[in-house]
């Protein structure tokens, strides 16, 4: 297992999230890179943890910078909600391990306008300008820190994630197909990834997609 190449960009044209979302960025305001990394013997049954490694990395650096930020599932960073930040996550397989993998993170640093996007930045926050690559090289330590934690402190993670999770054990608003407007509790994330839900005491899983946050 091996951490591997970091890739910077100060502009993205296409930024792209999960399922074809849109990721704008301001030119040279924020932190847009990705992580190549290699892996020894993670099964793709396992791949929720790269997602965990990485959220849990970027809570933990935004922690410590005074700003308490959460997982908003599937795969946002948010304060009170709040976007500031995304993670998306490109595996590369052979058979049914994971061999490597391409982590991308945008976080917003110093944009201040967002337009009609409700999103924020560690400079909102903080009420004053970040050194991004200062930023970046904490996020990077964490990363690091962490890295050992994929395939031997899977428990970790996973009890970091949970406890950084946006509204879990809340009763809360959401929006599906099947239900309308409802009131339920998320209670966790299954081991393929999906949300758990509470709804009238019966466990509802839900895809990417299947679930509306109000």
């Amino acid at each position: 297992m091996e951490f591997g190449q970091v890739i910077l960009s100060d502009e993205q044209t296409q930024g792209r999230g999960q399922r074809e979302a849109v990721w704008v960025s301001e030119v040279g305001k924020n932190l847009l890179f990705s992580v190549y990394i290699t892996l020894d013997n993670l099964s793709v049954t396992n791949q929720l943890t790269l997602m965990q490694y990485t959220a849990v990395s970027v809570c933990s650096t935004l922690n410590d910078l005074g700003i308490k930020a959460q997982i908003k599932w599937p795969n946002d960073i948010v304060v009170q909600g709040v976007k500031i930040g995304g993670i998306l996550i490109e595996n590369q397989l052979v058979g049914s391990k994971i061999v490597s993998s391409i982590i991308g993170v945008g976080l917003n640093v110093n944009q201040l306008k967002f337009e009609n996007l409700n999103a924020t930045s560690l400079r909102e926050q903080l009420g004053i300008e970040q050194n991004r690559i200062d930023v970046l090289e904490r996020l990077l330590n964490k990363l690091n820190e962490y890295f050992s934690c994929i395939e031997l402190g899977r428990n970790i993670l996973n009890n970091m994630y949970l406890k950084n999770l946006y509204q879990l054990n809340l009763i809360s608003t959401y929006y599906c197909l099947q239900l309308g407007e409802f009131q339920g509790e998320i209670t966790g994330v299954d081991p393929f990834g999906k949300l758990r839900v509470n709804y009238n005491n019966n466990e509802l899983l839900f895809e990417v997609k299947e679930i509306k946050f109000l």
